[in-house]
């Protein structure tokens, strides 16, 4: 079998088919209306290390406030036909029959709810994930959708806006309400010199 070749980190023009293509089965896709964007490139440790942060700091709010939400690494989100995209990380909220179903396929929004928080890890993609990927997840359904900026330390948020018809930026978190994105960044600083434990201790006294 031939791998076919798209250009990678842009988005291209393509049919559903190209995504569905079992020789690029490892690829991380994003997809929208269309226009196809392709992510195959090494993950170098900035991005690594903040993603590896973001998902404990993440669980050790969820423990102390209580909340019902279910984080899921690199999960697959698809509208088949119109949609599909990779987060670093997404949150899904209700009970066990509200969320995927445990499986090694790609997760079905048209049978399950999108998930209320999506994040991406920009250590080499932040305008896209700003932009394109945004208008993405807008599409997707998510509730709501940060950014963290990994060189400058810096989580920028988007919650729905009013008519659903797009994610605006937001001046504090709502699916992790008091939990300021500030806190966050300082977390991550924290993780970064001194561990992981620093930062979970250190969200544990804001509280």
């Amino acid at each position: 079998m031939i791998t076919p070749v798209f250009l990678q980190d842009t988005w291209v023009w393509a049919s559903w088919e190209h995504l569905l293509d079992p020789a690029l089965e490892k690829a991380k896709f994003y997809y929208n209306s269309g226009w196809m964007r392709v992510e195959m490139s090494p993950v170098g440790p900035s991005h690594a290390q903040d993603n590896g942060l973001v998902a404990p700091i993440i669980a050790q709010w969820l423990l102390i406030r209580a909340l019902p939400l279910s984080s899921y690494i690199n999960v697959t989100l698809r509208k088949s036909g119109l949609q599909e995209a990779q987060p670093d990380l997404a949150d899904f909220a209700g009970q066990a029959d509200r969320r995927p179903a445990r499986s090694n396929t790609p997760t079905d929004l048209g049978t399950v709810l999108p998930p209320v928080l999506a994040i991406e890890i920009s250590a080499s993609t932040l305008a896209d994930d700003l932009d394109a990927k945004r208008e993405l997840y807008a599409r997707l359904g998510v509730g709501e959708y940060w950014v963290v900026d990994v060189e400058a330390v810096e989580v920028r948020m988007f919650a729905t806006a009013e008519d659903k018809s797009a994610l605006v930026p937001v001046p504090h978190l709502r699916v992790l309400a008091g939990l300021e994105s500030s806190a966050l960044a300082e977390a991550l600083r924290r993780g970064r010199g001194e561990g992981d434990a620093s930062a979970m201790r250190y969200i544990a006294g804001i509280v």
